[in-house]
């Protein structure tokens, strides 16, 4: 699937959700096109963060759900939950972070980029991924009529595996392995993925359950996965983009924020506020405010 494909349809889930009233700060791929594992019949889903309105932090209102495009699944969360879960170390949720195919504020990418996959969220996910494969979806009524399965969910185990056995094996953490054209792994998955060799369901349930049993044995007993806490950042974070909103309500006030990213700051601003001159050639954040007022 050629990249400028899958950043139009970013852009188009942006505008869906924006249409809802959402305001979006952040999405990015998380499926087949990271791994380039995908073909002709593959979905664009996504992890969408949106930032959470004053009212939805006064009365704690949780905003997680998934909406469903033609194109793929949304899957959406506002900040503060999605800061609850990828601070478990869930690798679906990291890998919407550390993807290629993002679009929206790179602050986010950098706030999130120290969180690692915890290695039991992969086994985990290895688990239901078993129970999806003999589990007759709506959407997976074909597969079952044709083979009693869904081999797609087999793929992944094993896909998954892989992913657990290189970190280990190369002390690594990535949340996803991206296989080469050329790599005979490769084509194994995707022969697997559609079924192309039609192997029955019984071969299909006895590999999985041996690879998944591999991957519990490449665990140590005594792994815990390490907790991290940007609790400050979140909410100064949350706290600075309201203060921005809330400007932005009021018909006589407006107020833009800047991020340099190293980059030159802005002449305009240099000239308003001398100030700036000790920051040249840093990499800051900051918000103007202004107003008007009609005589």
């Amino acid at each position: 699937m050629e990249k400028q494909m899958i950043f139009k349809t970013l852009s188009n889930y942006k505008k869906i959700l924006q249409d809802k009233g959402y305001n979006v700060i952040y999405i990015g791929l998380y499926g087949s096109q990271n791994y380039n594992l995908d073909d002709e019949e593959s979905d664009i889903d996504v992890k969408a963060i949106i930032l959470p309105n004053l009212h939805d932090i006064i009365f704690r209102k949780v905003i997680s759900t998934t909406i469903e495009c033609e194109q793929g699944n949304i899957d959406l969360k506002d900040l503060i939950t999605f800061y609850d879960v990828i601070k478990k170390g869930n690798f679906s949720y990291i890998e919407s972070i550390d993807t290629e195919y993002y679009i929206g504020d790179k602050y986010i990418k950098e706030l999130f980029k120290p969180f690692r996959p915890n290695k039991k969220s992969i086994l985990g996910a290895m688990y239901e991924k078993r129970k999806a494969l003999t589990h007759e979806y709506p959407s997976k009524c074909k597969e079952f009529e044709k083979w009693g399965y869904d081999p797609k969910q087999h793929h992944h185990i094993l896909r998954l595996y892989d992913l657990l056995n290189y970190n280990l094996l190369y002390g690594q953490e990535k949340s996803y392995l991206t296989y080469d054209n050329g790599d005979i792994r490769k084509q194994e998955l995707m022969n697997y993925k559609r079924n192309k060799n039609n192997i029955p369901l019984s071969i299909i349930e006895e590999d999985s359950d041996l690879i998944i049993e591999k991957a519990r044995n490449l665990i140590d007993y005594n792994y815990s996965y390490e907790y991290k806490s940007i609790d400050d950042k979140i909410n100064d974070y949350i706290e600075k983009k309201l203060k921005i909103e809330l400007v932005k309500a009021n018909d006589i006030s407006f107020a833009r924020e800047i991020r340099t990213f190293d980059n030159d700051i802005p002449k305009k601003d240099l000239q308003k506020f001398p100030i700036l001159e000790q920051y040249r050639g840093k990499d800051i954040s900051y918000i103007v405010y202004e107003s008007i007022e009609i005589l």
